[in-house]
Formats: structure tokens, sequence, C-alpha cells
């Protein structure tokens, strides 16, 4: 006759081999939620960056006298975090217009994060 009380239940080995799965998923989960952590702070980095570009063409494009041809470089700070710009305006080749390319990079780093490029007119 089998005895039913050693049948019900778990062993000690399948609750430890339950655990062990569980203690592998959650590990996964975590790493997964560690990337995702890093790759927001990635993006919200590009987007302060790209605010600048935006901020500085847009000063560019609407000034009432047309921009000197030529680089110039600044810094701009977006929620506590420096970025350095650089931009370039240039005749395009009928002379009537002007090519505004802006470029943003961390004051820390020398990457690029954004760039926008504007055409203004030349008068």
């Amino acid at each position: 006759m089998v005895d039913a009380a050693r049948e019900d239940g778990f062993s000690l080995v399948e609750l430890l081999v339950a655990v062990a799965i569980l203690a592998l998923a959650a590990v996964s989960l975590l790493e997964h939620q560690t990337q995702a952590i890093s790759m927001t702070g990635a993006v919200e980095y590009r987007a302060l960056a790209a605010t600048v570009a935006d901020n500085r063409l847009a000063t560019v494009l609407g000034q009432t006298n047309p921009p000197l041809s030529g680089t110039i470089t600044g810094q701009e700070t977006q929620m506590g975090v420096a970025f350095e710009w650089r931009q370039t305006v240039r005749p395009t080749e009928g002379g009537d217009l002007m090519l505004v390319q802006v470029s943003v990079r961390a004051a820390d780093e020398g990457r690029e994060l954004a760039a926008l490029t504007g055409i203004r007119r030349a008068e």
C-alpha cells in the first residue's frame, strides 16, 4: 500500500529547481529593465541636444539681418547638461539663399548628438 502523505506536495529537490528557474527569470527581467533605463537616459540626452540645435537654428533663421558666412561655436546648457554647438553659414550656388548647418555635441564628449540644416534668404 502506498503512503498517501508522502505523495502530497513537492519534494525539496523540486522546490529548489522551481526557485532556481524563477531566479533565472528574475535576473533576465532585471537585466532588461536596466538596459531600458540606460536607453531612456540616452534618448533624453539626444532630445536635449536636439533642443539646443533647434534653438540655434531658430535664432539664425529668425534674425532680420542675414548671418555672416563662416563657422562659429558656442555653448548652451539644457536642464543642467552642457552642450557645445557649431554653426556653419554659407551661400548656396545661386547666391540668393544661405545654408545654415548646426551640429551639437556633449561638452565632455566628441560625438555628435544632433544636427539640423536650414535655408534662409541671403538679402
